[in-house]
């Protein structure tokens, strides 16, 4: 029973040090990645999560949900009712005008009189009214997955994980990667010394038994050689008498 406790805890180690090995890396790719970037957001392939700020887009997804966003290399393939994420001046809580990102559907297209895009109309579902700001092709981050249209003129929903915005805020602040990231895997990393440790020090105890049963061996072999000697010796000694 002990030996498959053992085991199980074993391989339920193992799985949470993959995973949080994967998490550590999807957040460093993204942080290098955030640096090289113009727009300061990084990706893992070409995907970003981003975090929901509003619940401008309601019922689509609302405030601490992620959704998963891909990059937009050719802005002429986005259509009326993708779901973009861009960035743009935002008022924060005390009226100041701050740089941030906002995710709102297209409504309209504006083009140029050459054929090219101008700008996007965007919207958020919640809102009775479009944006004000008109969305540039060179401000767009992303635009969610399967979001848009289908075939039959219904909108379709795009990728999201509920309520999980907020735990990947927290996990890219310093305080967030530090407990659960640096620390869960410095602990599993000497939980891996400590298993390692333990094999060795099981098998020398092994070598050792296996030696001294080795020994023991000869030594009972050796004792009933010079039983046999003594029995013989006796013998000769007792017909010489005779």
């Amino acid at each position: 029973m002990k030996n498959k406790l053992k085991k199980v805890l074993e391989v339920v180690s193992d799985v949470l040090l993959v995973f949080i090995l994967i998490i550590a890396i999807v957040i460093t790719v993204m942080t290098f990645t955030s640096k090289n970037s113009d727009v300061g957001v990084g990706n893992v392939f070409g995907y970003t999560p981003f975090t929901i700020q509003s619940d401008s887009m309601k019922p689509a997804f609302a405030t601490g949900d992620m959704i998963i966003a891909k990059e937009v290399k050719n802005v002429n393939e986005l259509k009326i009712g993708d779901v973009i994420t861009y960035t743009t001046v935002l008022t924060d809580s005390e009226g100041r005008s701050i740089r941030g990102n906002n995710t709102h559907r297209i409504l309209d297209i504006v083009y140029n009189k050459d054929g090219t895009i101008n700008n996007f109309v965007t919207k958020g579902d919640a809102i009775d009214m479009e944006d004000t700001v008109p969305v540039t092709p060179d401000s767009i981050l992303g635009k969610q997955i399967n979001s848009g249209y289908d075939e039959s003129g219904n909108l379709r929903e795009g990728l999201k994980i509920v309520g999980l915005g907020h735990a990947l805020q927290f996990l890219q602040s310093r305080t967030g990667f530090m407990i659960c990231i640096i620390i869960p895997l410095a602990l599993f990393f000497i939980w891996q010394i400590y298993k390692l440790i333990m094999m060795f020090m099981e098998a020398k105890a092994e070598d050792i038994d296996e030696e001294t049963k080795r020994r023991a061996i000869a030594e009972y072999l050796a004792e009933q050689e010079a039983l046999k000697k003594a029995e013989g010796e006796a013998k000769a000694s007792d017909e010489t008498d005779k």
